[in-house]
């Protein structure tokens, strides 16, 4: 097997799909949503913070907390890097996008609440507090990487485009793809604003990707 079973189950969270996983390797898996996700204000966070196990504390609430969240959910967490995670849906189930932001709405909830507990241990108010999240829809590859953990790596363009939505989100709120939104139930994309750029042309113009059918969705908690 390419995957050792216990990397596989630590990425997926059980061993379910695990014997027929090389199968899915190194080829286009299409059908899939990726969602890329972060802490608002994490940086301003640890400089007002002079407990550093304080804030490793929270860093651990919220990664621990959104990584649990994904895996019961069915998600691949890829990786967690930093403070933020990035996820995949679709390569063992077909994808349920009312699903997919139901657990959205879960994250922000608790990047909500850690921020808040944070924000009580520290003096100076951060504004800019919860979760951004974009989402995208269409195929990815997991390129086989035996020697190098954990053992694949994802390719894909969607990937790249769930990360510039995520950079442009407004915190607590998820940016998502045309395609993602296309795959919502009706009385979720009633919910879904059409973004634009302030130059008043339809859609957002991305860093290196470029102008791409974007829209905008928040938990009505947010």
């Amino acid at each position: 097997m390419a995957v050792d079973k216990e990397l596989y189950e630590f990425h997926f969270g059980s061993l379910a799909g695990w014997e027929d996983f090389d199968e899915k390797l190194d080829q286009p898996i299409e059908d899939c949503c990726v969602m890329a996700m972060d802490f608002c204000s994490y940086s301003a966070f640890v400089r007002e913070t002079s407990d550093i196990s304080l804030a490793h504390k929270m860093l651990s609430s919220f990664c621990d907390g959104s990584r649990d969240i994904l895996i019961e959910s069915g998600a691949l967490v890829d990786r967690v890097q930093g403070d933020g995670l990035l996820a995949v849906w679709g390569v063992h189930e077909k994808v349920d996008a009312a699903k997919v932001l139901q657990v959205a709405a879960n994250i922000h909830l608790l990047a909500k609440k850690t921020a808040q507990t944070w924000q009580d241990s520290i003096d100076r108010v951060i504004e800019t507090q919860g979760a951004r999240i974009g989402l995208s829809y269409g195929p990815v590859t997991l390129l086989s990487l035996p020697t190098a953990y954990p053992g694949f790596s994802l390719l894909s363009e969607i990937v790249n485009l769930a990360a510039r939505l995520e950079a442009r989100a407004d915190p607590g709120t998820v940016f998502m793809t045309n395609r993602f939104e296309n795959l919502l139930p009706l009385e979720y994309q009633k919910a879904c604003e059409d973004l634009s750029d302030e130059d008043g042309q339809r859609g957002l113009k991305l860093k290196n990707v470029g102008r791409v059918q974007a829209f905008k969705w928040a938990p009505e908690d947010s």
